[in-house]
């Protein structure tokens, strides 16, 4: 069995407020070890589940957000920034499942912990044919391009509803309940690890029931942007990509990776 698992910070248990988030914040190096402690009971969990291959991608920011050396030696993981045509090196058909570890809302969620999509500087939403999407469904998507489902998503209690209405047949894990933007009530970190584990046995388990994530084309990606100064520094053609407004530019393209590459 071979697992793909992606890793955002905002929805991992006692992140809550921004400081945590970026490097040079006071409670980034604290954060830092929440973080890679839950990937290690992740890891640890898979390896007892009969995992032969587990690829970790940071997924968070710069993608250097783990601490290395206290990494659990059972998996391989990717730690850098990589472009959204290479979002997931190493992924391909040979994967079992994914899991979306410590995601968050999308973008304009309301009483979720640090909701955006991609960039909480630069959009202020995403359309993917006329639908908003959030990196749940975009990370979906790229694994379902593999044949790869999604098998556990989690964060906090906005995550996990969204996780179920863009993805159905899926595991969710709430490792906090949102009050608003920087407030949650949250589960004692070494509570979460221990839930993990058997949220992923429940997963794993279930793993026949989920399906891999797609859309068929063509696709239009709209995307609303924080400033026009971001637009403006977009090229457009008018055919493939058009300026809707100030802040709002339109991508079209028959290929969807194609279509992220462009737009995001």
């Amino acid at each position: 069995m071979n697992i793909y698992v992606s890793v955002d910070m905002e929805g991992i248990a006692g992140v809550v407020l921004r400081e945590q988030l970026s490097k040079g914040e006071a409670l980034y190096n604290e954060a830092r070890h929440l973080l890679t402690a839950e990937v290690n009971a992740v890891v640890e969990a898979l390896v007892e589940q009969g995992a032969k291959k587990i690829i970790i991608k940071d997924a968070h920011g710069s993608g250097f957000n783990f601490i290395p050396e206290l990494l659990h030696p059972g998996a391989v993981y990717c730690m850098g920034a990589t472009p959204v045509a290479r979002r997931f090196p190493g992924l391909d058909s040979g994967f079992d499942g994914a899991i979306l570890l410590g995601y968050h809302a999308m973008a304009g969620t309301g009483q979720a912990v640090r909701d955006h999509t991609m960039s909480s500087l630069s959009y202020r939403n995403i359309e993917l044919n006329g639908k908003p999407v959030g990196e749940i469904t975009l990370d979906a998507l790229l694994f379902g391009l593999h044949n790869v489902p999604v098998l556990l998503v989690t964060g906090d209690d906005a995550t996990c509803r969204e996780a179920k209405q863009c993805l159905g047949e899926v595991t969710t894990y709430a490792t906090k309940e949102a009050l608003n933007r920087h407030a949650a009530l949250i589960k004692s970190p070494k509570l979460v690890r221990e839930e993990l584990k058997q949220s992923i046995g429940t997963a794993l388990s279930q793993r026949p029931q989920c399906k891999p994530l797609k859309l068929e084309g063509p696709y239009e990606l709209m995307v609303d942007l924080m400033t026009t100064d971001l637009a403006d520094s977009r090229k457009v053609d008018g055919t493939h990509s058009i300026r809707l407004d100030g802040c709002r530019i339109l991508y079209k393209d028959q290929d969807l990776l194609s279509l992220l590459s462009r737009g995001l």
